[in-house]
């Protein structure tokens, strides 16, 4: 109704400035039936229609997602990671949709279109196969999930969390909340580490040293103490216990590793400071050291002590 009202403005407005009756015709004429150039035939109203149809259906689509996200995905019971996948592959499917209709009404033929894809064939070959790679590989992990987002991962030299998945790659935030673009690709063609692949627990490994001639067993003990104690770490049988072991004979010290496995692995860094404090407090009161690294001279006898000036 409203493109009517200005199209009736618009003939009033040109009666007004005196144009006559055939110069209007003629320029209706040309609105809608349009001009020819490079074999297309190019129709002002077609392209009008057209973009009116993208101002329209992108941010529909957007609202549709939202819409689903909020409603029928929802309670359907789908996982979060779920959702999210599907929302991303209905939204490239909708965009892909209002592409072919804005084209067709546009007026593109099937013939164009079939160099449009000839074109990009050609460009496949020689500059997109990366993209292409990278769209593939989207589509294998948001159907496959090795990861998901929320996963701690570590690809290469970059670790972190997964913070967003889309077709082309994906956006891994670093604990120093850096935000690295990975391509999809790397991702399903190199290793991969997923500490919360299928499940939020994982072992961490807390090592110390103590001095020679400490009490190995009340070592020991009061590190299996310090982890029975935290309330992250798994003691109900369901994992391997907390166990400590006599690691080495450093240089300067008796290692021992304390191994403990986690109810969330997300909680490892908080959990490893904790019980840094816990076995630091506890060696403390049970005259336990940590000693520092050291080293003993020994001088030869025999040497002749210089002084006074070299001959």
């Amino acid at each position: 109704m409203k493109i009517y009202i200005v199209l009736g403005a618009l003939v009033l407005v040109l009666h007004q400035w005196g144009v006559s009756a055939r110069d209007n015709d003629r320029l209706w004429n040309f609105f809608f039936q349009g001009f020819s150039m490079g074999g297309f035939a190019i129709s002002p109203a077609r392209v009008t229609l057209a973009l009116l149809l993208f101002v329209i259906g992108w941010p529909a689509i957007e609202y549709f997602k939202q819409f689903l996200n909020r409603g029928w995905l929802t309670s359907a019971g789908l996982s979060k990671n779920d959702r999210e996948t599907f929302l991303t592959i209905s939204g490239y499917l909708g965009y892909a949709a209002i592409i072919l209709i804005i084209l067709a009404v546009a007026g593109v033929k099937l013939t164009g279109l079939t160099v449009i894809i000839g074109a990009l064939s050609v460009g496949i070959g020689f500059g997109l196969q990366n993209v292409v790679n990278n769209f593939i590989s989207g589509l294998i992990l948001m159907f496959e999930k090795p990861i998901k987002k929320g996963d701690w991962i570590l690809v290469g030299t970059t670790e972190g969390y997964v913070k967003k998945i889309s077709i082309r790659s994906t956006i891994v935030q670093t604990f120093d909340r850096a935000d690295v673009i990975v391509p999809n690709s790397e991702l399903i063609s190199s290793q991969v580490i997923n500490m919360m692949f299928d499940d939020q627990r994982g072992r961490l490994r807390v090592s110390v040293g103590v001095a020679y001639g400490s009490d190995t067993n009340l070592v020991m003990q009061l590190l299996l103490d310090a982890a029975n104690g935290h309330d992250q770490v798994i003691t109900d049988g369901s994992t391997p216990e907390p166990r400590v072991i006599f690691q080495a004979f450093g240089d300067s010290s008796l290692n021992f590793d304390l191994l403990v496995h986690l109810k969330d692995i997300d909680m490892k860094m908080r959990v490893r400071n904790d019980l840094h404090l816990i076995i630091d407090k506890a060696f403390k009161e049970n005259g336990v050291e940590i000693p520092y690294p050291q080293r003993d001279i020994h001088i030869k006898d025999g040497l002749e002590k210089v002084t006074g000036d070299q001959p």
